[in-house]
Protein backbone atom coordinates (compact mmCIF):
# COMPACT_ATOMS: atom_id res chain seq x y z
CA UNK A 1 0.00 0.00 0.00
CA UNK A 2 1.52 3.38 -0.97
CA UNK A 3 2.38 5.70 1.88
CA UNK A 4 0.14 8.76 2.22
CA UNK A 5 2.21 11.92 1.79
CA UNK A 6 2.22 14.77 4.28
CA UNK A 7 0.97 17.07 1.52
CA UNK A 8 -2.01 14.79 0.89
CA UNK A 9 -2.83 14.61 4.60
CA UNK A 10 -2.62 18.39 4.91
CA UNK A 11 -4.87 18.87 1.86
CA UNK A 12 -7.41 16.43 3.30
CA UNK A 13 -7.27 18.15 6.68
CA UNK A 14 -7.85 21.50 4.98
CA UNK A 15 -10.79 20.04 3.02
CA UNK A 16 -12.37 18.77 6.24
CA UNK A 17 -11.59 22.02 8.03
CA UNK A 18 -13.31 24.06 5.33
CA UNK A 19 -16.37 21.79 5.50
CA UNK A 20 -16.39 22.17 9.29
CA UNK A 21 -16.21 25.96 9.01
CA UNK A 22 -19.20 25.99 6.68
CA UNK A 23 -21.16 23.91 9.21
CA UNK A 24 -20.04 26.04 12.14
CA UNK A 25 -21.01 29.26 10.41
CA UNK A 26 -24.39 27.83 9.33
CA UNK A 27 -25.37 25.96 12.53
CA UNK A 28 -23.30 27.66 15.20
CA UNK A 29 -20.48 26.19 17.30
CA UNK A 30 -22.76 24.65 19.93
CA UNK A 31 -25.10 22.93 17.45
CA UNK A 32 -22.52 21.57 15.00
CA UNK A 33 -21.86 17.84 15.32
CA UNK A 34 -19.38 15.49 13.73
CA UNK A 35 -22.33 14.03 11.79
CA UNK A 36 -22.94 17.47 10.27
CA UNK A 37 -19.31 17.70 9.16
CA UNK A 38 -19.45 14.17 7.73
CA UNK A 39 -22.49 15.11 5.66
CA UNK A 40 -21.00 18.43 4.55
CA UNK A 41 -17.65 16.96 3.54
CA UNK A 42 -18.93 13.74 1.99
CA UNK A 43 -16.23 11.81 3.85
CA UNK A 44 -16.48 9.01 6.37
CA UNK A 45 -16.82 9.49 10.11
CA UNK A 46 -13.44 7.81 10.53
CA UNK A 47 -11.81 10.28 8.16
CA UNK A 48 -13.20 13.19 10.16
CA UNK A 49 -12.15 11.78 13.53
CA UNK A 50 -8.65 11.12 12.24
CA UNK A 51 -8.23 14.90 11.93
CA UNK A 52 -10.72 16.49 14.35
CA UNK A 53 -12.03 14.58 17.33
CA UNK A 54 -13.53 17.54 19.20
CA UNK A 55 -14.28 21.26 18.94
CA UNK A 56 -11.00 22.21 20.58
CA UNK A 57 -9.18 20.64 17.64
CA UNK A 58 -11.42 22.58 15.25
CA UNK A 59 -10.55 25.78 17.11
CA UNK A 60 -6.85 24.87 16.84
CA UNK A 61 -7.31 24.42 13.10
CA UNK A 62 -9.01 27.82 12.72
CA UNK A 63 -6.29 29.76 14.53
CA UNK A 64 -3.49 27.69 13.02
CA UNK A 65 -4.85 28.04 9.49
CA UNK A 66 -5.77 31.72 9.58
CA UNK A 67 -4.49 33.70 12.59
CA UNK A 68 -1.11 32.22 13.52
CA UNK A 69 0.51 32.60 10.08
CA UNK A 70 -0.34 36.31 10.17
CA UNK A 71 0.89 37.00 13.70
CA UNK A 72 3.95 34.80 13.16
CA UNK A 73 4.85 36.91 10.11
CA UNK A 74 4.52 40.06 12.23
CA UNK A 75 6.70 38.44 14.91
CA UNK A 76 9.34 37.53 12.32
CA UNK A 77 9.42 41.11 11.04
CA UNK A 78 9.88 42.42 14.57
CA UNK A 79 12.62 39.88 15.26
CA UNK A 80 14.47 41.21 12.20
CA UNK A 81 14.34 44.67 13.76
CA UNK A 82 11.62 46.07 11.49
CA UNK A 83 9.92 48.96 13.30
CA UNK A 84 6.13 48.72 13.04
CA UNK A 85 3.88 51.16 14.88
CA UNK A 86 1.17 49.46 16.97
CA UNK A 87 -1.58 50.54 14.55
CA UNK A 88 0.27 48.86 11.67
CA UNK A 89 0.51 45.64 13.67
CA UNK A 90 -3.18 45.83 14.58
CA UNK A 91 -4.11 46.43 10.93
CA UNK A 92 -1.98 43.50 9.79
CA UNK A 93 -3.61 41.24 12.35
CA UNK A 94 -7.21 42.26 11.65
CA UNK A 95 -6.93 42.18 7.87
CA UNK A 96 -7.02 38.37 8.11
CA UNK A 97 -10.80 38.54 8.54
CA UNK A 98 -11.48 40.25 5.22
CA UNK A 99 -8.70 38.50 3.30
CA UNK A 100 -9.53 34.97 4.48
CA UNK A 101 -13.29 35.47 4.78
CA UNK A 102 -13.15 34.38 8.41
CA UNK A 103 -16.31 35.13 10.39
CA UNK A 104 -15.90 37.24 13.52
CA UNK A 105 -19.19 35.77 14.75
CA UNK A 106 -17.61 32.33 14.68
CA UNK A 107 -14.68 33.54 16.78
CA UNK A 108 -17.04 35.03 19.37
CA UNK A 109 -18.97 31.74 19.51
CA UNK A 110 -15.75 29.86 20.20
CA UNK A 111 -14.97 32.33 22.99
CA UNK A 112 -18.39 31.71 24.54
CA UNK A 113 -18.08 27.93 24.33
CA UNK A 114 -14.60 28.15 25.86
CA UNK A 115 -16.18 29.46 29.06
CA UNK A 116 -17.95 26.12 29.62
CA UNK A 117 -15.85 23.59 27.68
CA UNK A 118 -12.55 22.75 29.44
CA UNK A 119 -10.84 21.58 26.24
CA UNK A 120 -11.83 24.73 24.39
CA UNK A 121 -10.80 26.84 27.38
CA UNK A 122 -7.34 25.28 27.37
CA UNK A 123 -7.09 25.92 23.62
CA UNK A 124 -8.14 29.54 24.10
CA UNK A 125 -5.42 30.05 26.72
CA UNK A 126 -2.83 28.44 24.43
CA UNK A 127 -3.90 30.71 21.58
CA UNK A 128 -3.81 33.79 23.80
CA UNK A 129 -0.30 32.95 24.99
CA UNK A 130 0.95 32.48 21.43
CA UNK A 131 -0.76 35.68 20.31
CA UNK A 132 0.69 37.84 23.10
CA UNK A 133 4.20 36.44 22.61
CA UNK A 134 4.06 37.12 18.86
CA UNK A 135 2.65 40.62 19.28
CA UNK A 136 5.25 41.44 21.92
CA UNK A 137 8.08 40.41 19.60
CA UNK A 138 6.49 42.34 16.72
CA UNK A 139 6.21 45.58 18.66
CA UNK A 140 9.59 45.39 20.47
CA UNK A 141 11.60 47.43 17.90
CA UNK A 142 8.97 50.19 18.10
CA UNK A 143 9.05 50.04 21.92
CA UNK A 144 12.84 50.37 21.87
CA UNK A 145 12.66 53.43 19.61
CA UNK A 146 9.92 54.96 21.76
CA UNK A 147 11.87 54.40 24.98
CA UNK A 148 15.06 55.84 23.50
CA UNK A 149 13.20 58.89 22.15
CA UNK A 150 11.97 59.64 25.68
CA UNK A 151 15.58 60.18 26.74
CA UNK A 152 17.43 58.98 29.80
CA UNK A 153 18.86 55.55 30.46
CA UNK A 154 16.94 52.80 28.67
CA UNK A 155 17.13 49.25 29.99
CA UNK A 156 16.01 46.00 28.42
CA UNK A 157 13.47 45.71 31.23
CA UNK A 158 11.95 49.08 30.22
CA UNK A 159 11.69 48.04 26.58
CA UNK A 160 10.27 44.62 27.44
CA UNK A 161 7.66 46.12 29.78
CA UNK A 162 6.53 48.67 27.19
CA UNK A 163 6.39 46.01 24.46
CA UNK A 164 4.37 43.61 26.64
CA UNK A 165 1.93 46.32 27.71
CA UNK A 166 1.48 47.55 24.13
CA UNK A 167 0.99 44.00 22.85
CA UNK A 168 -1.80 43.47 25.34
CA UNK A 169 -3.46 46.72 24.24
CA UNK A 170 -3.22 45.66 20.58
CA UNK A 171 -4.88 42.35 21.50
CA UNK A 172 -7.58 44.23 23.41
CA UNK A 173 -8.35 46.45 20.41
CA UNK A 174 -8.42 43.39 18.15
CA UNK A 175 -10.89 41.66 20.46
CA UNK A 176 -13.01 44.81 20.43
CA UNK A 177 -13.12 44.76 16.63
CA UNK A 178 -14.08 41.08 16.58
CA UNK A 179 -16.88 41.50 19.13
CA UNK A 180 -18.15 44.74 17.57
CA UNK A 181 -18.37 43.40 14.03
CA UNK A 182 -19.92 40.14 15.22
CA UNK A 183 -22.75 42.14 16.81
CA UNK A 184 -23.12 45.22 14.58
CA UNK A 185 -21.88 43.93 11.24
CA UNK A 186 -18.81 44.50 9.04
CA UNK A 187 -16.58 47.52 9.54
CA UNK A 188 -13.58 48.64 7.57
CA UNK A 189 -10.41 47.84 9.52
CA UNK A 190 -8.67 51.12 8.69
CA UNK A 191 -11.77 53.12 9.66
CA UNK A 192 -11.92 51.25 12.98
CA UNK A 193 -8.25 51.92 13.74
CA UNK A 194 -8.48 55.58 12.71
CA UNK A 195 -11.55 56.06 14.90
CA UNK A 196 -9.95 54.37 17.90
CA UNK A 197 -6.74 56.39 17.44
CA UNK A 198 -8.65 59.68 17.26
CA UNK A 199 -10.76 58.83 20.29
CA UNK A 200 -7.79 57.81 22.45
CA UNK A 201 -5.86 60.93 21.44
CA UNK A 202 -8.55 63.18 22.95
Amino acid sequence: MPRVSDAYREARRDEIGRAALRCLERNGVRDTSIADIVEESGLSTGAIYSHFSNKAELARYVVGRFLFPRVDALEAAGSRGHVMPPREILRGMLSVFSEAGLSTSLVVQFWGEAMVDPDLHAEMLRTAGHLLASLTAAVTPWARDRAEAAGGRVTSADVNALAADTARTIATLAQGYVANTAVFGPRDVSAYIDSATALLAE
